[in-house]
């Protein structure tokens, strides 16, 4: 009913109602009138609504009389004068046509929209994608009148009940009340909400906009000229950090960078090196005040790997008088953390010196001594762009120079190399496409072996462009090496003498990580090549350290390479005499719970069929425990894959890593994770669905993650019950609470939950092809020591299958027994 003309100059309140039940609408009319009391000489305003016949009345609850007498109370002090005109519509279409024609008729006033308030109908959730759609058909219709669509002021009243995923989206979501004043009074509060946060408060939010913040610009601008559409944004938000978080998502759109969050801060960084160590990704992250130190060691694995990329963390005025949050003040400095890390910061604290400041930091970056921190005052972050024109990009980075390999240091080298032993070994760091293919080049022509790391797995693979490398031979780490890099460069149990062999590390410092051998051996045992443009990398046991650029070195050997046919074709015999063998019979046997040896070894054949048949590929994703070492070991890789093993070996990192890996990479994902790990860190599954079912992710490939259950940590229990005869006690247990089974459609992504005790293998090779879906396994698994080149003594193990007589003399006979 009409009960006022539109010709009115007083404010007018527009509150839109969409649904096929005249109940629904009636309802909201009553509420509306409840709170402008038409006809009430004291009522805040006037009521004009399309619900046919007397106005309804307000519920006559006590609740209901509560809620509006405060609502009006506030109402009548703030826009006593103003109009709420209520449009009632079955559908979109219909609304959009009824506001065009409320606006077109009214020839002066201030209009603005209050409310959109829809009930879908039948007892199905209405999508986000219809409710967007209808919204476009609003938004055209009112023009220039101001509007704001928000969970405050977008409200769905659902029949359905709750999805599978609750998240705080762009509408309000509530169960439909069975309750007519329980309607009426979320719709008096939603009202009163708006007057006094959207409408009373317009002038007070203008005046302390900003707009885009100098920090942001500055920082896309200068990554853009370094990596274009690579680099990307990671933030987990924070109320300081809010703004610049909002400028930069809409610079990454912008320009197609990948944005990407995860369940914590910890694992932006971790998704950060993942791309960074397999597709030279820069990063900015950006985090909030105090949470410098929830990077943990991660920020030094960054550093380590030299992973070029800024971490902004808020921080407080640095004269706050013990502020909240703050990691910069009279009672803890951050910066000491950071220095005593050997991890570049800069302190931001001066919004008039902040470009000079940015100068400094873009020049610590250029230095290429891995992230960047920058600690931002909440000044600096508030700081807005200057007005002109955005200025030119930064310049393109000086080239670095390129480190050429002396003479005299390669002329022993290449010695080794055109009449050196028959076994030569390379250990491969990480290398670029070029670099990739001058190894395999040269591995091919001289007869050389290849093997990659246990913290830098599939540099080489055992496949290569969807066909097997021939010399090959698998990993070389401290822990998980293969076998047949262990029978390589062993004879009887031993290590083979010096002049017999030679090993090549590329692109290494040779960390403790990236051999199972002991200082000794290294020293004097084994003839070592060193290749790092690293001073401070070449190791004081390496006979030949050359300090060069690897590409360097690599068209030098090729230039030079002179090896002669026969000593070529002894080097490939020696590689063939190498077997290819997982050396134990337990992955002969299908006991229950598997063993990591069965179970590996069956995925390893379901791979090889995919790889051979189908030209399937997968970057792998190896955790920190058993069974991320008996992966590394066990399945063949067709290219580079993240370890957590890097570095400190931080337990939970790849895990963390793989919402960034799966949702950047054009291949298949599989995640191989302890549940000791799995137990340190957020879950990643939310992420995971938020990113493509809100955020517009693609997950091209198809993602696996093996969570692999054994109850305990294994590498310490073997540890332990290596060195004493019982059981290694509660320290290395884990308690595993099993997941219900089950598929779950989240509206744009399915999530499978399985547990897998045992492998068939064709149903499993289906579900690996099956691109855009996930799989969580739950793999139960029998704890065991035995091989998986968890130490060196297992190689004497009596499942070998060559048991040398070292083996033999180690196992002692027990002796007569005491007399008592």
């Amino acid at each position: 009913m009409d009960s006022g003309s539109d010709s009115d100059k007083r404010p007018r309140f527009l509150v839109v109602t969409v649904g096929s039940r005249a109940a629904f609408h009636t309802a909201v009319a009553a509420a509306l009138n409840g709170l402008t009391g038409d006809g009430d000489p004291g009522a805040a305003s006037r009521l004009v609504t399309d619900v046919a016949g007397p106005l309804p009345a307000p519920p006559d609850h006590p609740e209901w009389h509560t809620v509006a007498g405060r609502a009006r109370r506030f109402l009548d002090r703030v826009v006593p004068d103003a109009e709420v005109r209520h449009l009632a519509a079955a559908t979109f279409p219909a609304a959009a046509g009824a506001l065009a024609g409320a606006l077109a008729r009214r020839r002066s006033g201030d209009d603005r929209l209050a409310l959109v308030l829809t009930e879908p109908d039948g007892p199905r959730r209405q999508p986000d994608g219809t409710i967007a759609a209808g919204l476009a058909l609003l938004a055209e219709a009112l023009g220039d009148t101001p509007h704001t669509f928000t969970s405050r002021t977008v409200l769905v009243y659902d029949r359905a009940p709750l999805g599978p995923a609750l998240v705080a989206g762009p509408y309000g979501r509530r169960r439909a009340p069975d309750r007519d004043w329980v309607l009426a009074a979320d719709v008096a509060v939603a009202f009163t909400d708006w007057v006094q946060l959207d409408y009373a408060s317009t002038a007070l939010r203008s005046a302390s906009a900003t707009g885009r913040s100098l920090l942001g610009e500055q920082l896309a601008a200068f990554l853009d000229a370094r990596a274009g559409a690579r680099w990307g944004l990671h933030y987990y938000t924070g109320s300081v950090v809010s703004g610049l978080i909002g400028d930069l998502e809409e610079h990454a759109a912008r320009g197609g960078n990948p944005v990407l969050r995860g369940p914590s801060e910890h694992s932006l960084a971790c998704g950060a090196l993942a791309r960074w160590q397999l597709d030279g990704a820069p990063f900015l992250v950006v985090v909030t005040s105090g949470m410098v130190d929830e990077f943990r060691g991660t920020l030094a694995n960054l550093r380590e790997a030299r992973a070029r990329g800024f971490l902004v963390c808020a921080d407080s005025p640095e004269d706050a008088w013990f502020p909240f949050q703050g990691t910069v003040h009279a009672a803890e400095d951050s910066r000491e953390v950071l220095r005593a890390r050997g991890v570049p910061f800069h302190h931001l604290d001066d919004p008039a010196r902040l470009e000079e400041q940015l100068r400094a930091a873009y020049a610590s970056f250029e230095e290429d001594r891995g992230p960047v921190v920058l600690l931002a005052t909440p000044a600096v972050l508030r700081a807005p762009a200057r007005a002109e024109p955005r200025r030119p990009a930064p310049p393109p980075p000086r080239p670095r120079p390129v480190l050429t390999v002396r003479e005299d240091a390669l002329a022993p080298v290449m010695d080794l190399l055109n009449r050196g032993p028959d076994r030569v070994l390379w250990q491969c760091g990480p290398l670029d496409a070029q670099e990739e293919g001058l190894v395999h080049e040269i591995a091919s022509r001289a007869g050389v072996a290849l093997a990659d790391s246990l913290t830098r797995p599939g540099t080489v693979a055992r496949f290569r462009d969807g066909r097997p490398v021939p010399y090959y031979l698998g990993t070389l780490g401290l822990y998980g090496y293969s076998d047949r890099v262990h029978d390589f460069l062993h004879h009887g149990g031993a290590l083979r003498p010096r002049d017999e062999q030679c090993l090549f590390f590329l692109k290494s410092r040779i960390p403790e990580a990236a051999t199972p051998f002991s200082p000794r051996a290294l020293a004097r045992s084994l003839r070592i090549v060193q290749v790092t443009r690293e001073r401070a990398h070449l190791a004081p046991f390496a006979d030949h350290p050359l300090e060069c650029d690897a590409a360097a070195f690599l068209r030098a050997v090729r230039a030079r390479l002179d090896v002669p046919d026969a000593l070529r074709d002894r080097r490939e015999r020696a590689i063939a005499l190498s077997r290819d063998s997982a050396s134990d019979v337990l992955h002969t046997l299908p006991v229950r719970p598997m063993s990591a040896n069965y179970f590996f070894a069956r995925l390893g054949a379901v791979l090889d069929t995919l790889v051979r048949r189908h030209g399937y590929t997968w970057t792998g994703v190896f955790d920190v425990g058993r069974g991320g070492l008996s992966a590394i070991r066990n399945l063949p890789r067709t290219g580079p894959g993240f370890s957590g093993w890097y570095g400190r070996a931080l337990m939970g990192d790849a895990l963390q890593a793989v919402p960034a890996l799966a949702l950047t990479r054009d291949d298949n994902v599989l995640a191989f994770v302890g549940d000791g790990a799995a137990a340190l860190v957020p879950d990643i599954v939310p992420t995971l669905v938020q990113e493509v079912t809100l955020n517009g992710h693609r997950l091209a490939g198809h993602l696996s993650v093996f969570r692999l259950v054994d109850g305990g940590h294994s590498v310490i229990r073997t540890y332990r019950e290596g060195r004493r005869a019982g059981p290694a006690g509660r320290q290395t247990q884990v308690l595993h609470l099993l997941e219900a089974e089950g598929e779950t459609d989240y509206g744009g992504l399915t999530v499978t939950r399985r547990v897998l005790d045992d492998v068939d293998h064709d149903e499993l090779a289906d579900r690996l092809r099956r691109p855009g879906a996930v799989d969580l396994w739950t793999v139960p698994l029998e704890h065991n020591n035995e091989g998986d080149g968890l130490s060196l003594l297992s190689s004497l193990g009596w499942q070998r299958d060559r048991l040398p007589d070292l083996a033999f003399g180690m196992a002692r006979r027990p002796g007569p027994r005491p007399a008592r």
